[in-house]
């Protein structure tokens, strides 16, 4: 699950969305000056009453600014609400009264990152990682943001574990060096590698890298692995004993 990142204020980027393959997340939150939010709402509902073919996720304000009353103008539409700024599952509740869509989280404020398990409600899908604004909130330089920085590994993976924990989605942090698509594709890597199931891009060159690395496994292969053990029981292929544990994770990437 990779995401593109839309500013709404930019028609000439809004209007390249059927050719994206992807996740589109629409924008109204960072990236939109503040004299421009209003356009970038109007330009965005125009987009949706168009009803593209597309998943779309709208990243709205924080909710102690415009953010509950976008969740109303928007709610009529097939797509999910991106909330940033949260700080505990109580603030969500006057969300979960307005709109009974699929809700996905901005994990970028300290007090988030180290209560994640705490945002346990069915509505909640997907939890994303927001390094930048996290690192702000915990005073760290985002000059840390390094492949040798252990740090940034203990981060990557307290997130996905509790994450995984919650059993939702782990989507790891935009990469902003967008001309540097070597450390993307680095980044990438590194990320799935510890259990996140995609990333955001901010230019389709980064989406294109991410839908690489982050496409679905071998789903006939799993398919096969799980019906031959269900017929046979545990038996070996390609130097692998399936067992109980091997069968149930296949049999899980085929039901994910």
């Amino acid at each position: 699950m990779n995401y593109i990142m839309i500013s709404g204020d930019n028609k000439k980027h809004l209007s390249k969305i059927d050719s994206l393959n992807g996740v589109i997340m629409l924008n109204l939150e960072d990236g939109v000056a503040q004299n421009k939010k209003e356009l970038a709402l109007k330009n965005i509902i125009e987009v949706l009453e168009k009803t593209p073919k597309k998943r779309i996720v709208v990243r709205i304000n924080s909710l102690n600014s415009t953010g509950l009353e976008e969740i109303v103008a928007l709610n009529k539409f097939d797509i999910s609400f991106r909330i940033p700024k949260v700080d505990t599952i109580s603030e969500l509740e006057r969300v979960f009264d307005l709109t009974n869509k699929d809700i996905h989280l901005s994990i970028e404020t300290k007090n988030s990152f180290f209560n994640i398990k705490e945002f346990n409600h069915p509505q909640i899908k997907v939890l994303y990682l927001g390094i930048l604004d996290l690192f702000d909130d915990l005073h760290f330089s985002c000059d840390l943001i390094t492949f040798e920085n252990r740090l940034i590994d203990k981060i990557l993976i307290d997130f996905s574990l509790n994450v995984a924990y919650l059993e939702k989605i782990a989507i790891g942090f935009v990469y902003q060096h967008y001309k540097n698509l070597d450390s993307f594709r680095r980044w990438c890597q590194i990320q799935k590698n510890y259990g996140f199931k995609g990333v955001g891009t901010i230019t389709p060159a980064q989406l294109e890298i991410a839908n690489e690395i982050f496409k679905e496994e071998n789903i006939e292969y799993a398919k096969m692995v799980v019906e031959r053990f269900e017929k046979e029981g545990p038996f070996v292929i390609d130097g692998l004993y399936v067992d109980e544990p091997i069968y149930k994770n296949y049999k899980q990437r085929i039901l994910s």
